[in-house]
């Protein structure tokens, strides 16, 4: 089974209309195409921003080839895939996208926090935390 996880800005912060259109439509392409996985939004007071992290897994070029669609998405930027690569079994098996919309305050206790689109952010100690992100995501799918 292949994942890829990615981190990303939105362009605008985004309400829970705009979360829930995308959610639907992510979880109808997931399903089609047999995908699972999980979305994190996280929106920032202090910056005013929003952002992403995702898991996706499945098969491998349907996998690559949504994350080809959403590096196209104009919704978000500053896109970066922190890991990629084979696992046993799916991690999230039982959603076509589960989501989370987590506070600022959340996020800064947890190991590896970083702040995307800030002159402080460096992409490459980020990537080879990656294995944080993984765990901060399996954080998020057993806490439900």
């Amino acid at each position: 089974m292949f994942y890829m996880v990615y981190v990303s800005q939105a362009k605008q912060p985004m309400d829970a209309a705009a979360l829930g259109s995308l959610l639907q439509l992510s979880r109808k392409w997931n399903t089609v195409n047999g995908l699972t996985g999980l979305l994190i939004y996280r929106y920032s007071t202090d910056a005013d921003k929003g952002y992403f992290i995702q898991l996706l897994e499945g098969d491998k070029l349907k996998v690559r080839a949504l994350y080809d669609k959403i590096k196209l998405d104009k919704r978000h930027h500053t896109i970066l895939q922190l890991s990629e690569g084979e696992i046993e079994s799916r991690m999230f098996d039982e959603w076509a996208m589960g989501f989370k919309n987590a506070d600022d305050a959340l996020f800064a206790g947890l190991p590896g926090h970083a702040r995307i689109g800030e002159v402080s952010f460096d992409p490459t100690a980020f990537q080879s935390s990656n294995g944080e992100a993984l765990k901060l995501l399996k954080f998020f799918h057993d806490a439900n």
